[in-house]
C-alpha cells in the first residue's frame, strides 16, 4: 500500500515538473502574470459561486419533490431536463445575451447560468440520496408525531449526507472544469486568457500550461473527496 501510494506521488510530482518544465510561457512579463493569477481567480469564483448556487436550488427542488404534488413534480422535472438537456454554452449564450442582456458584467451572469445548470444536477444527487434512507426512517418518524420537515431534518438527512457529500464534491470538480467554456460569454476565465496569450506568443505553450493548471487544480480537489469519503466511512 505504501509503495503504491508512493509511486502515484512520485508519478505525479514528475507529471508536474516536466509540463511545467516544458509548457510555461517564459515569456510572460509581469502585467501578463498578473492577469493570469486574476483570471485563475476568476475561474475559482465561478466554481464556487456557481456551486453554491446549485447546492442552495439543487436541495430546495429535491425537497418541494418529496411533498409529491404532481404539478410541481411535473415543473420541476422539466426544468431538470431542460437544463440537463442543453449544452451548457447554449446556456450561457441565452442568459446573456437574452435574459441579461443588459447586465455589464458577465462574470455574475456566468454564475447565475453554472449555478442554475449545477442545481438540476444538484437536485438528483440530493434525491438518490434520500432515496437510499429506508423509507420506514421517515415513516416512523411521522408516526412519532413529527412533521415532515423536521423528519428530513433530523431523521432522514444525517443518514442520506454519506451518499451525498462525496457526490457534492464530485459535482464541484465537473463545475470547475465547465467553467472553460464562458469564454463564449467574453468572460475572462484561465481558459480564456490562456488563449490570448497563445495568440499573442504564436505558441501552444499557455494553453498546455492551462492544462496543467486545470489537471493539478483537479488532482486537489479529488484528494478532498477522498479525505471525506473516507471520514464519512470511518465509522462504518
Amino acid at each position: 500500500m505504501f509503495n503504491e501510494k508512493f509511486l502515484k506521488i512520485l508519478f505525479f510530482v514528475l507529471i508536474v515538473t516536466i509540463g511545467a518544465y516544458y509548457t510555461y510561457p517564459t515569456e510572460m512579463n509581469e502585467i501578463q502574470q498578473t492577469a493570469y493569477l486574476k483570471s485563475y481567480g476568476v475561474t475559482l469564483g465561478l466554481a464556487f459561486g456557481g456551486i453554491l448556487i446549485g447546492i442552495a436550488l439543487g436541495f430546495f427542488l429535491a425537497f418541494l419533490k418529496f411533498l409529491n404534488v404532481k404539478v410541481l413534480n411535473f415543473i420541476i422535472d422539466e426544468y431538470i431536463d431542460i437544463l440537463r438537456g442543453t449544452p451548457i454554452i447554449i446556456q450561457l449564450l441565452i442568459f446573456s445575451v437574452v435574459i441579461f442582456a443588459t447586465w455589464s458584467d458577465n462574470f455574475y451572469v456566468a454564475i447565475i447560468a453554472l449555478g442554475l445548470n449545477s442545481s438540476a444536477y444538484v437536485a438528483e444527487i440530493v434525491r438518490s440520496g434520500i432515496n437510499s434512507v429506508d423509507r420506514g426512517q421517515m415513516e416512523a418518524a411521522r408516526a412519532m408525531g413529527l412533521n415532515y420537515y423536521v423528519s428530513m431534518r433530523e431523521i432522514v438527512m444525517p443518514q442520506a449526507t454519506k451518499n451525498i457529500l462525496p457526490a457534492l464534491a464530485n459535482e464541484f470538480i465537473s463545475l470547475f472544469k465547465e467553467t472553460s467554456v464562458v469564454g463564449y460569454i467574453s468572460v475572462v476565465d484561465i481558459t480564456m486568457q490562456s488563449k490570448s496569450l497563445q495568440a499573442v506568443f504564436y505558441n501552444p505553450k499557455p494553453i498546455l500550461f492551462t492544462g496543467l493548471v486545470y489537471y493539478v487544480s483537479i488532482k486537489f480537489f479529488a484528494l478532498l473527496v477522498r479525505l471525506l469519503e473516507k471520514r464519512l466511512n470511518r465509522h462504518d
